[in-house]
């Protein structure tokens, strides 16, 4: 995304770039945290339901538990703040394509439509970078509890 921020890239061409890669990415992302929270959950389960009878399980277990919180952040972070923000370009991109149609990129219409998808696209790379802090926190937490020893 940080390439198609850069001045000399016209902001329609901007737009549009974004929304394809914007709708691309919803056929990856999506699946791919959903895999990590799930395998997440189930190591926490079965720490869980192992921790009363192993001790090694019960070491797992606070860590496997946050990074099963963290990943759920992650879907949370992602459909409360990201997704609104992708609607909100595509929607963008899609009203400065008419106006190109229409030959009005020149109009004050369009260049509302530019100021605020660089807007966004600024906004959504620096929360892009906490979303995937919060997806490396997980990461990194899971596997911490994978080296624990009783």
């Amino acid at each position: 995304m940080p390439m198609l921020q850069q001045p000399y890239v016209p902001a329609h061409y901007a737009g549009h770039m974004t929304s394809y890669l914007l709708h691309n990415s919803e056929h990856f992302f999506p699946p791919l945290n959903a895999l990590c929270t799930l395998g997440n959950l189930i190591m926490t389960g079965t720490t869980y339901y192992f921790s009363g009878q192993s001790r090694l399980a019960a070491a797992k277990f606070p860590r496997l538990a946050l990074a099963t919180g963290l990943s759920l952040a992650t879907t949370a972070w992602a459909i409360g703040i990201m997704v609104p923000m992708n609607k909100a370009q595509t929607q963008h991109a899609t009203e400065m394509e008419k106006a190109v149609a229409a030959g009005e990129e020149k109009s004050d219409n369009y260049k509302r439509h530019e100021r605020e998808l660089r807007r966004l696209q600024q906004r959504w790379t620096k929360l892009n970078y906490g979303r995937a802090a919060i997806m490396l926190a997980s990461a990194f937490v899971g596997m911490s509890a994978l080296l624990v020893k009783a």
